[in-house]
Formats: C-alpha cells, structure tokens, sequence
C-alpha cells in the first residue's frame, strides 16, 4: 500500500507539473506533445494508484482512478487515431459503460445511505461524475456513428478530456490536501486560482477553436484558386 501511495502521489506530481506546462506551452510544438505524454503517463500512474488504495481500504476514490484514466486515454487516442475506430477504442467504450453503472450505483448509494463523510458534501458534487461520464460516453458512441472526428470536433474532444481530468488532479490537490502545503504558501485565492485554471484554460480553447478557421485540404484549394 505504500507503494501505491508513493506512485498515487509522484504521479499526481508529474501530471501537475507536466499539464501546466502542456497548457502555457505552444500548441503543436514539441514541448507541448512531450509534456502532453508525461501528463498522460502521471495521471495513468495516479489514477491506478487511487483505483488500488480506494479499494483495499473501500473508499469511493477508486471510481475517480479509474475514471481519469479513461478521460486521459480517449483524449490521447482523439489526436493519435486518423482510421476507424481499434479494439481498444472498442474496449474503452465499454469502460466507459462499467463507470457510468458504476458512479450511477454509488450515486444511488449516496442518496438511499447516506455516511458521515459523504454527508460532508453536497449532493450535486455526487452528481457530476456520472453527468460527466454520460456526456463522455455519449460522445463516443456519436463517433462510432459517424467515423473518425476531424477539425474543431476532433480539437474540442482532446481538449476537454484532458483539461477536465487535470481539473481534477488539480482541485485534489490544492483544494482536497492544502493542509499538506507550507503554511506560507496556503494562500486561499492562490490555490484556488491553481485548482480552476486548467478549466479557464479549456474554455479558452474551445472558444478559439470553435472560431478559428480550420485548414482543410479543401479550403486550401479554393484559397490557391482563388489566388
């Protein structure tokens, strides 16, 4: 168990450091691409340790592991994946099935029987995971319809499956264990400002995304044309 606690932490460490530099980084380059796979290796790391602890000890936490990772992995296999869809984009669908019935049954679990602790938060806290995860699930079963994603469709779905996990990492730390930071650094509108920026920063770039223009080998034609 401490082993996984160590690879929990360091993990979640490595996806921090690695998403904030992926997020001010340029888009595209190299910088951002490596740091973009040290984020995905520290998540996956932290999301099996969580997965692990939460369920030797029967903490809830376990669901949240094993949903970064399924967040982490689509949005890495959105910008890897130009061909139809592989037996592990199958497989993750179906992940995607087990964790909605899954946060669905302990959302259940909350409302019927209600804990102590669970009673430390409010019920609509309980229900962001499975909205979250229905929006995701949704969303891929939209791409097995249509084919593979491309341009903006294809932009936006990188960018939320990796902003809203790191949201999370972030929220975690900041907000969930800033008791564990220096008092001289426990500074209230810092740490929140820490915890919500990869969601400002994923809201920007939908935006921009959503009006930026998108090259497409036919739009360069009709510019070379119209030239």
């Amino acid at each position: 168990m401490q082993l996984m606690m160590f690879v929990h932490i360091g993990g979640g460490l490595l996806a921090v450091v690695a998403g904030y530099t992926a997020l001010v980084s340029r888009k595209g380059q190299s910088v951002h691409r490596r740091a973009g796979l040290l984020f995905v290796a520290g998540m996956l790391a932290m999301g099996s340790g969580a997965a692990i602890v939460g369920l030797v000890r029967d903490k809830p936490t376990w669901l949240g592991g094993l949903v970064v990772i399924y967040y982490v992995a689509t949005g890495l296999r959105t910008v890897r994946r130009s061909g139809p869809p592989t037996r592990l984009d199958l497989a993750l669908s179906g992940f995607a099935v087990a964790l909605v019935i899954m946060s669905l049954a302990l959302t259940v679990k909350y409302i019927i029987h209600p804990t102590a602790e669970s009673l430390k938060y409010p019920l609509a806290l309980a229900l962001v995971t499975p909205t979250m995860l229905l929006l995701a699930l949704t969303g891929d079963l939209r791409e097995r319809r249509s084919g593979p994603l491309t341009g903006r469709l294809r932009l936006r779905r990188h960018l939320w499956r990796m902003c809203y996990p790191m949201f999370v990492a972030t929220s975690s730390f900041f907000i969930g264990q800033a008791k564990t930071i220096p008092p001289v650094l426990r500074i209230g509108p810092l740490l929140l400002l820490l915890a919500f920026v990869p969601l400002a920063v994923m809201f920007y770039w939908m935006w921009r995304v959503q009006r930026r223009p998108i090259r497409t080998p036919a739009t360069i034609m009709r510019r070379a044309v119209a030239s």
